[in-house]
């Protein structure tokens, strides 16, 4: 059996690379243009982001590039606010096999793409349930935002006060993993979606 996960991640890669064609108008490949020596992202005083509960929604299906279809047990929309802009966001709850456990949860956090009609829907970041009942999603480094920040990397002021752990940390599985994760309660979906907020903004996503 293929490793699903890494199946999700290649197919994400290939979605990001078809965005970065669109949003550059046809310059495929490589990061998007720097904006000179910009401070890290994160740390301008434009980047407040309001999030607002909206309803709970039950089980929902998507379908992942690739045509596969994912069941979520649950979902609940918010309504989010920053320097990018409003946008319509939902998180939806699933059960994956990961790292030696068959129902590992995880929390994904989508943008719908279009109108509150709209049917399409992009993730913008994944928290996934540790061993200890918490739930990581990962950091991307500032200066190379496709990537995950590791210890060496510097890290923005919006992580000052927020916990960050290695992944081999958070899950015994992991023999060698120096990737930094943002950890947050099951509870904390509004942080999940600020964070899924910066992720984007990080990524040119808007």
């Amino acid at each position: 059996m293929p490793d699903l996960d890494e199946l999700r991640s290649t197919l994400h890669e290939a979605v990001d690379h078809i965005i970065d064609k669109f949003l550059t108008g046809g310059a495929a490949g490589g990061d998007r243009p720097d904006d000179g020596d910009r401070p890290d992202d994160g740390d301008r005083p434009d980047d407040e982001i309001v999030v607002v509960p909206g309803t709970a929604t039950g089980a929902w299906t998507y379908k992942w590039p690739g045509g596969a279809e994912e069941l979520f047990f649950a979902t609940r929309w918010y309504e989010v606010d920053g320097s990018r802009g409003h946008q319509r966001v939902r998180v939806a709850w699933t059960r994956r096999p990961a790292w030696e456990r068959l129902d590992r949860k995880r929390a994904v956090v989508f943008v719908q793409l279009g109108g509150a009609e709209s049917g399409t829907y992009y993730p913008w970041t994944e928290f996934v349930e540790t061993d200890e009942g918490k739930y990581a999603a990962g950091i991307p480094n500032c200066d190379k935002p496709r990537a995950i920040a590791t210890e060496r990397a510097r890290l923005p002021r919006r992580f000052d006060y927020s916990v960050v752990e290695r992944t081999d940390a958070l899950f015994h599985a992991v023999k060698e993993g120096p990737s930094l994760r943002l950890v947050v309660e099951a509870t904390a979906e509004i942080k999940m979606v600020e964070h899924g907020y910066w992720v984007a903004t990080l990524r040119g996503r808007f």
